[in-house]
């Protein structure tokens, strides 16, 4: 399927850098680019889900299984890898 778009000037000029960058077709830059950002899009503008819909699914939760998660994150410390 053929498809034509228009490309602003700072979008063409981003894509002759990828070009030279990659060694790639800009079409097959283009293509990538849409099967990479399409479901950032698509996310964007699902509505959000309602308050409580993973409620259930936390109240089926082993107990045991809770206490184990919790200690773990009592235990280990998080930062950021620098």
């Amino acid at each position: 399927m053929r498809a034509s778009i228009t490309i602003d000037r700072d979008l063409d000029k981003d894509l002759q850098q990828a070009t030279s960058l990659t060694r790639e077709k800009r079409s097959t830059l283009i293509r990538l680019a849409l099967r990479a950002g399409l479901p950032v899009v698509v996310n964007r503008f699902q509505s959000p889900r309602p308050e409580g819909y993973f409620a259930e699914d936390y109240a089926k939760a082993d107990p045991e299984r809770v206490k184990l998660e919790n200690a773990y994150a009592k235990a280990v410390r998080q930062k950021p890898d620098r």
